[in-house]
């Protein structure tokens, strides 16, 4: 939905086609909906290139009931806020950003999880803060010095409260911003568990911590503290 010439939507579109025996393409809900195609659907991508499509509710439910087996995936381009995922007839329809695209989607559309031992390469990394801008801003950073190590970029995603369901990762990093985690002198937090079965690596990223506050976030479950604005040599610990 939006620009159909946008060209991040091409390239999703592109590793689609490369990752699925057929691919339909609508300008819309509706007009799926209208037109369903003649052939069951296994997944449905729903592209949104800008904040003018309002995907709504009703239409969600409604494209579960044509497509009732069909896997849903909301695909989020750069003008379109990041969010955990668009309620659902039931539950909750999972949300990835355009940055996702190259290695989420062909496991999306092959059904295909991380293996449990997954090296540092394709680990996931985890935003959790309540800014939006705080997140991109060290997306961007990493994407730029991963190109200057040649290493890979790790799958990166942003939340806003917490942990959820919706992330698939086997393993990742998961930075906790002090807007969302705070660690108490007299009481230590407890971080919020991950999904049974998988391996996070917690970061509390903070400015300006107490000796007193960083024991305590060790002891509450995090294996290292980023001071903000977070050093580079940090950031180069995620390949390590």
């Amino acid at each position: 939905m939006g620009d159909s010439s946008n060209s991040l939507a091409l390239q999703a579109k592109a590793l689609c086609e490369q990752n699925a025996d057929a691919v339909a393409t609508y300008s819309s809900v509706a007009s799926m909906l209208a037109s369903p195609p003649r052939l069951p659907l296994s997944h449905v991508l729903l592209a949104q290139t800008d904040r003018s499509h309002f995907i709504g509710s009703d239409q969600v439910r409604e494209l579960k009931r044509v497509a009732p087996n069909a896997k849903v995936l909301r695909w989020l381009g750069p003008l379109v806020a990041p969010s955990v995922g668009l309620p659902g007839q039931e539950g909750w329809v999972e949300s990835i950003g355009w940055r996702d695209s190259t290695q989420t989607l062909p496991l999306w559309l092959g059904g295909v999880d991380r293996p449990a031992d997954a090296s540092n390469s394709t680990q996931g990394l985890i935003i959790v803060s309540q800014s939006w801008a705080i997140a991109d801003a060290l997306f961007g950073t990493v994407e730029a010095i991963a190109g200057e190590l040649s290493r890979p970029v790790p799958v990166m995603t942003w939340r806003r409260d917490g942990l959820t369901r919706a992330d698939r990762f086997t393993s990742a990093h998961v930075v906790w911003d002090d807007s969302v985690w705070r660690c108490s002198d007299e009481k230590p937090c407890k971080l919020a568990s991950a999904v049974e079965g998988r391996q996070y690596r917690h970061i509390w990223m903070t400015g300006m911590a107490s000796p007193t506050q960083i024991e305590n976030a060790y002891r509450s479950g995090v294996n290292a503290v980023w001071n903000k604005p977070t050093r580079r040599e940090s950031i180069e610990a995620l390949w390590r």
